[in-house]
Order: structure tokens, then C-alpha cells, then sequence
């Protein structure tokens, strides 16, 4: 592996506008084209499989582009350690329908001073 890094750090890495280009529209496409074909049913799994033919295509692109295959393995385990950090993401909805239902609100407060001011 440290092999492949000094290979990686030796390389001339492309950089084009196509790439970019490719990176938007494939997902857009994809995805656009799988909501049109399946309405509200794409949700039980062709959006998912859009992303993962997303996820090939960039790897390919980047691949293209002069990157080692094992710099791009990397890249996609680093992204693999943010889902836990999402888990917040699914009470936000219900605790926002609670709040609009009850009303609930935290108090603004003004401090209390515990005694004469010393000069």
C-alpha cells in the first residue's frame, strides 16, 4: 500500500470540466429519470440503485482522471464513517410536528445578580 501512495503522489491527476459535467449529470439523470419512471415507488429502491450506478460512475471518472484505484477505494471508506453522525437527522422532523402541535418554547431569562455590584 505505501507502494501505491508513492505512485499516487507521483502521477499527473487530470482535472477537466467534463469530469465535472459528468459528476452533475449522471446523478441528476438518474435520479430524475428513476422518479419519473416510478413516481413515489422509486423510494422502495430504484433511487437506491441510481446512487450506487452514481457511485460507479464517479469511481470511474476519478479512475479516468489518473487516480489509483486504491486512492479511490480510499476516498469511498473515508465517506463510509459519516452515516452515524446522520442519526440526528431522523427525530428533527417529528420534534419540529411537536413543537408546531404544542407550542413548547425555552424562556429567554434576564440574569439575576446575587448582590451589591463591588466597585
Amino acid at each position: 500500500m505505501a507502494d501505491d501512495d508513492q505512485a499516487e503522489r507521483g502521477r499527473a491527476v487530470r482535472v477537466s470540466s467534463s469530469a465535472a459535467v459528468v459528476a452533475i449529470a449522471v446523478p441528476a439523470v438518474l435520479v430524475a429519470g428513476t422518479l419519473a419512471l416510478f413516481g413515489l415507488d422509486a423510494l422502495d429502491g430504484a433511487i437506491q440503485v441510481a446512487l450506487a450506478m452514481c457511485a460507479i460512475a464517479a469511481a470511474l471518472v476519478a479512475m479516468k482522471k489518473g487516480h489509483s484505484r486504491s486512492a479511490v477505494q480510499r476516498a469511498g471508506q473515508g465517506a463510509l464513517s459519516y452515516p452515524p453522525y446522520a442519526v440526528f437527522d431522523y427525530p428533527i422532523p417529528a420534534l419540529s410536528v411537536l413543537h408546531g402541535i404544542t407550542g413548547f418554547e425555552i424562556e429567554k431569562t434576564v440574569p439575576v445578580m446575587a448582590g451589591p455590584v463591588a466597585h
